[in-house]
């Protein structure tokens, strides 16, 4: 489980540091998304303390680890990292239902300073919650810390509707995105751009396949959270101690199996993500003293952006492309007017 939870945490970390390499500036929905896999490498991470915190050190080595101040601050931590990963997910619905509804207004109102607030609110918001919540009810004391209301179905509860909320405006917001895509094809929707409404619907299959990935590897988790506590329908005492481990066996290797799946979807569904992660392999192969290295005097961002095209057809006449795995073509104009950086010779 603990390998699993470190590869799934370089796999995500990769997304995100491949994003360096992708065109400038990113478009809002690459930012959400390249945020989102911070929030699983996040996830996975955290993950993987606790299982060494909570079961390794102590039960395989003897080892007492945390006290209980330690204890509540890693647990907020953890769920703070779950409410995040639902929050970028529902700012992600927005930022479509926005795209589709109000294409026109898209530029106007998602600027790139407001997407880059609401990523620091998505990630600093949901973790000061539970800080606070845990001290309001008296988690954090100067006697000592207290874990007694962990256990109990107010706090579950609290817990579950910060998940099941947000689930409910992605319901709502996903249907009527549907609802206007469904009118577009039968032409009774008027002042909408064709190809930006394919884009759109692309990007929201994308999303959707991640929020697929987020129900079903963590909805088992917050079921189990919220019936199985001291007053709530499902005693833990009525458990034997075999089902406990098999179900947190089970809860976690699903967490794990999400920050896995996830990574997948971004490189199979985003072809700036599949190019940036070609060209990270690219520089992490890349050998001192091979001909064409990155040479250590050299201005580096000069020598990836002057790469030669490697594995890409391309031609001289007007109508020039880049053909991309087989079936995208890219006009090279519209690279080089965006600034699109090139794959790195080694």
């Amino acid at each position: 489980m603990l390998v699993f939870c470190v590869i799934g945490t370089v796999i995500n970390l990769s997304i995100c540091v491949s994003a360096r390499l992708i065109r400038r500036p990113l478009s809002p929905t690459m930012c959400f998304s390249v945020s989102l896999a911070g929030a699983d490498a996040y996830a996975a991470s955290i993950l993987g303390l606790g299982l060494v915190v909570n079961s390794l050190l102590p039960v395989g080595f003897g080892v007492e680890t945390l006290s209980r101040c330690p204890t509540l601050v890693l647990e907020a931590l953890r769920l703070g990292g779950v409410i995040s990963t639902a929050a970028h997910l529902l700012a992600l619905a927005l930022n479509h239902y926005v795209g589709i509804l109000r294409p026109l207004h898209y530029a106007r109102l998602i600027t790139r300073g407001r997407v880059l607030t609401s990523i620091g609110f998505l990630w600093l918001v949901p973790i000061l919650f539970f800080l606070v919540y845990f001290a309001a009810a008296g988690g954090f004391r100067a006697d000592g810390c207290s874990l007694d209301f962990l256990p109990f179905s107010t706090f579950r509860r609290v817990v579950a509707s910060l998940f099941f909320v947000p689930l409910i405006c992605m319901f709502f917001a996903y249907t009527h995105i549907f609802i206007m895509v469904r009118q577009h094809q039968r032409g009774s929707l008027r002042n909408q751009n064709s190809s930006q409404l394919k884009s759109s619907v692309k990007a929201v299959v994308t999303t959707l396949l991640i929020l697929g990935t987020y129900i079903l590897c963590w909805m088992p988790a917050v079921v189990t959270f919220i019936l199985i506590c001291y007053d709530c329908s499902m005693h833990p005492r009525q458990l034997h101690w075999r089902t406990h481990l098999e179900m947190a066996i089970t809860t976690n290797t699903l967490v794990v199996l999400k920050c896995l799946v996830d990574p997948v979807i971004y490189a199979a569904r985003m072809p700036e993500i599949k190019l940036a992660l070609r060209r990270l392999r690219q520089l992490l192969l890349c050998r001192p003293g091979t001909p064409g290295s990155l040479q250590p005097g050299r201005n580096t961002r000069t020598t990836l952006l002057a790469g030669t095209q490697r594995g890409l057809r391309t031609t001289t006449t007007a109508a020039t492309s880049l053909r991309q795995n087989g079936h995208t073509e890219i006009p090279l104009r519209v690279l080089r007017s965006a600034g699109a950086p090139q794959p790195v010779q080694c």
